[in-house]
């Protein structure tokens, strides 16, 4: 990938659309770090209870690239996520996204997502075979997954401790963090 984009003048990075999925509880609770506070050294010890995650989440499929946030794509309750409900996401969903936020990397775009099974179905493949490169992704390489390493961790950080409503209110804090996060965050996201 570094010779790809050295060949390309430093543009193959930001030519990436990268994807991935992920679980997202409707409460997590704070780290031990994020619930810390200041007392005095007289002050007697603060009580702290026992929190845990919320057993309702939300898995949630995110498409972005070095400018943000292209598409979240919340999976509605109760679906299964298959190779046919991906292809209909890339095709419905994701497509129309791009050609609205990033009229210009249409034409130019290399996909990124990991070896899921259902990234490897028969209709996906076509799906990129009529419109765009695929980024081959390394077994077991964790480190060439940016949404793992650097999305995920960094949303799931700010909805620490929020106590939401539903669904929809989850969607909208996700939309929100989306919109609040630097583009340049993203783009050093890419560049790791």
């Amino acid at each position: 990938m570094l010779s790809r984009d050295k060949g390309m003048n430093s543009a193959f990075f930001s030519s990436i659309v990268t994807m991935d999925e992920t679980w997202t509880p409707m409460f997590s609770p704070e780290t031990k770090r994020q619930s810390a506070q200041w007392k005095h050294t007289d002050s007697p010890p603060p009580k702290k209870l026992r929190v845990s995650a919320s057993a309702e989440k939300m898995m949630v499929a995110m498409f972005w690239d070095v400018e943000g946030v292209i598409l979240t794509h919340c999976v509605p309750k109760s679906t299964t996520v298959t190779g046919q409900t991906y292809e209909d996401v890339l095709r419905t969903k994701f497509l129309p996204a791009l050609r609205e936020k990033r009229p210009k990397k249409v034409a130019a775009v290399f996909f990124h997502h990991d070896n899921a099974p259902l990234h490897r179905t028969a209709g996906v493949h076509q799906f990129f075979d009529d419109n765009s490169e695929v980024v081959p992704h390394a077994p077991y390489s964790p480190d060439l997954a940016p949404s793992d390493f650097w999305l995920f961790s960094t949303l799931k950080d700010t909805l620490r401790g929020c106590m939401l409503s539903g669904r929809s209110a989850l969607a909208t804090a996700i939309f929100q963090w989306s919109q609040r996060t630097p583009k340049e965050a993203f783009a050093a996201a890419m560049q790791l």
